[in-house]
């Protein structure tokens, strides 16, 4: 069983363009992404992308890098061509990293592998954590979650939902594949949901694909998706 970290790297962003290449500290985003993944043991990080300029990001800091022009609904879309192209059997656990989840921690990752290659039964899961933020509830950018009383996602939107004593359930870009479960997704059509709201899992959620959610420890990732969050990284990096 092999481990592939794929970070589908995309160059165009409409919130906040070219936001990979952004600088936090002396590195940009996407470097930071990758120095996150080469800490995870055991496993092969690629760098998937539409870009020259972050394909040679991603060979200077020595990994793998992919590159492909065809278009992709999705980072996931993405992650399923570039796993097969390197040959991923179906036991293997392909972790799709989104590529602007700064400051995303290795044991929580670490804590959707080792689910994975534990169990029987699950072959997707990805990470959530406890907020009692209001502010960070209501933004839009943060993806809210229900969850089961097995821990597996009922719904995922972008727009508040119920919660429990002010305590809100949000989602981290994560998400663990094993290769045959990836490869069934990528043969799903999309849904009117995943298009409405522009979230990928959806697809899975409207066809009862269980997902397995694992609650993230001590979350203090920024997934930067606008001007004001690439602020608050830098001051969370020191710069």
């Amino acid at each position: 069983m092999k481990t592939f970290i794929i970070l589908p790297a995309r160059m165009s962003s409409t919130r906040l363009p070219n936001k990979l290449i952004k600088k936090i500290g002396n590195k940009t985003l996407i470097e930071h992404m990758i120095i996150t993944a080469k800490k995870i043991k055991d496993s092969l990080v690629i760098v998937s992308t539409d870009s020259n300029v972050i394909y040679d990001y991603a060979v200077k800091q020595g990994v793998d890098a992919f590159i492909s022009k065809k278009p992709f609904k999705n980072g996931t879309e993405r992650c399923y061509y570039t796993a097969e192209h390197y040959n991923a059997r179906p036991s293997d656990i392909v972790i799709n990293l989104q590529a602007d989840e700064f400051n995303i921690s290795v044991a929580n990752i670490n804590s959707l592998i080792e689910k994975l290659k534990k169990s029987n039964t699950e072959s997707i899961a990805t990470l959530i954590y406890k907020s009692n933020d209001d502010k960070e509830y209501s933004n839009v950018n943060n993806v809210k979650v229900i969850v089961d009383k097995d821990s597996r996602a009922v719904t995922f939107t972008r727009k508040k939902i119920t919660s429990i004593r002010s305590s809100y359930l949000i989602h981290l870009g994560v998400y663990a594949f094993k290769f045959k479960a990836l490869s069934m997704y990528n043969d799903l059509s999309p849904c009117h949901y995943e298009k409405e709201e522009s979230l990928e899992q959806l697809r899975l959620i409207w066809n009862n694909v269980p997902i397995c959610c694992v609650q993230a420890k001590n979350n203090k990732s920024i997934g930067i998706n606008s001007a004001s969050d690439l602020k608050k990284a830098r001051e969370l990096y020191g710069n």
